[in-house]
């Protein structure tokens, strides 16, 4: 048992030589098997073990269960940290499953204990029949081939080297080498669906469909696991293809090019950029498809918005996500000259100055006759009616049907200042300059205004 362990870790690559490692003991019989055998690894890994233990306080037994890891700990001369937590309020406040809590704020306390005792790894008790459960589950949630995978061996700094074993071949170690565990009753308890997939359904497939289940569902993890991995490479490949630009809240992807990817890489290049904005859990397939119906949408400002407050555009060949709202606050704010001017609504601040005439760059400068313009000015975002009229051209124009013109998107309209005296637009910065004051042979004094940093 200790060999198929050991093989798995190097396998694996969990763990190199010389690292510290917490491992996290409940005291039932699979932390148990985690604590000796990796106890017995200590000297030929050369490993520093400290143990970790959550104290939920659901149930009688929860301080003779912690007394029994500490017991258990102070004979084998391993470091012990335990903590309690309130499970049963913290559920309530934080609207939860009590499995959901207790789960969340177990991890919460191993990664504070990571840090706060700078050690490199976590280690959990997972086996192969919670691999086997965790992909049941996943299959019947309707997962794609990364909630196949099931149970990572590893994932960042959290370990699982007794994916290697059954929970059989477990039970046969402890009870080979004496080592005594606690049983938790709660596992038995149907109220809970992982409790009933275990329970229930995965005796009643080894009965009546394959008594070999529990390997086959390791098998597809494994297989799922495989593919994924590819998947995700191929992944990362498109995604430089195709991410034409982002800044804090916007992604912009090349909506031609994401039309052209294969089914599996569209949805998993979409995912990626929900992921980006708003972390990965919370997405359906439902989400993704609505997406994908923007591909066949032509024009400008189609877009759809989902949950968590998060829109995607279609806009022209682009595909725009972000989360930022569809308004922004508007802003008005004199400006002096020279001087420097930020606007926390945009996150964006502009140089302005009196100089000579820069090169232009779309969305970055505008220059403009100073003695052409009246007092006082502002930079301030657009308002419904605002009109212009653009250098270059007779009479008027909107301000909105300018932007749509250069094919703006929806969401970076509100963000671009207006320069303003009273109901005078002299120009839209970074695109347009009023004719008003637009520079010619005879102005002296220029009037520079520039983003910041570019």
């Amino acid at each position: 048992m200790l060999r198929k362990v050991r093989e798995y870790i190097w396998e694996e690559k969990l763990l190199e030589p010389g690292k510290k490692v917490l491992l996290g003991v409940s005291g039932g019989p699979d932390s148990m098997a985690l604590l000796h055998i990796m106890h017995k690894l200590t000297t030929e890994m050369d490993l520093g073990l400290a143990v970790l233990h959550l104290n939920h306080g659901l149930r009688p037994e929860a301080a003779a269960e912690e007394e029994f890891v500490r017991e258990h700990c102070r004979n084998w001369g391993i470091d012990f940290y335990s903590r309690q937590a309130d499970i049963r309020a913290l559920a309530l406040q934080e609207k939860k499953t009590l499995e959901e809590a207790g789960r969340d704020c177990r991890y919460r306390y191993f990664f504070e204990q990571l840090e706060e005792l700078q050690a490199d790894y976590i280690a959990t008790a997972h086996h192969q029949d919670d691999q086997a459960e965790t992909v049941l589950l996943h299959l019947l949630r309707g997962s794609g081939l990364k909630g196949l995978r099931g149970i990572m061996p590893r994932k960042g700094q959290l370990l699982r080297p007794l994916l290697a074993l059954s929970k059989a071949e477990i039970i046969h170690y402890l009870d080979e080498n004496q080592i005594p565990y606690c049983l938790d009753q709660s596992n038995n308890d149907l109220k809970f669906l992982r409790n009933r997939i275990r329970c229930e359904l995965i005796p009643y497939l080894q009965k009546a469909y394959n008594p070999r289940i529990m390997e086959s569902l390791n098998q597809l993890a494994g297989i799922a696991r495989d593919e994924n991995d590819y998947l995700e490479k191929q992944l990362h490949f498109s995604w430089d293809k195709l991410l034409l630009w982002q800044e804090p809240g916007v992604i912009v992807l090349d909506k031609k090019a994401l039309g052209e990817e294969h089914p599996a890489l569209q949805k998993r290049l979409i995912l990626e950029a929900l992921a980006r904005l708003r972390g990965e859990s919370g997405w359906e397939l439902k989400d993704v498809q609505r997406i994908l119906r923007l591909l066949d949408q032509s024009g400008s400002s189609k877009y759809i918005q989902l949950k968590q407050g998060l829109r995607v555009s279609s806009v022209y060949q682009e595909l725009h996500f972000t989360n930022r709202p569809l308004r922004e606050g508007s802003f008005c704010y004199p400006i002096s000259v020279p001087g420097r001017l930020s606007i926390p609504e945009t996150g964006e601040s502009y140089i302005i100055e009196l100089g000579q005439p820069v090169t232009f760059q779309p969305g970055l400068s505008s220059c403009l006759d100073y003695d052409k313009l009246k007092q006082p000015l502002v930079l301030r975002s657009r308002q419904p009616g605002d009109r212009f009229q653009p250098s270059g051209m007779k009479g008027s124009k909107k301000v909105k049907d300018y932007f749509i013109d250069i094919k703006l998107p929806l969401e970076q309209r509100d963000r671009v200042p207006l320069l303003t005296s009273g109901e005078t637009v002299y120009a839209i910065v970074g695109y347009r300059v009023s004719r008003l004051a637009e520079v010619d042979a005879e102005s002296c004094r220029i009037l520079i205004i520039r983003k910041e940093n570019t």
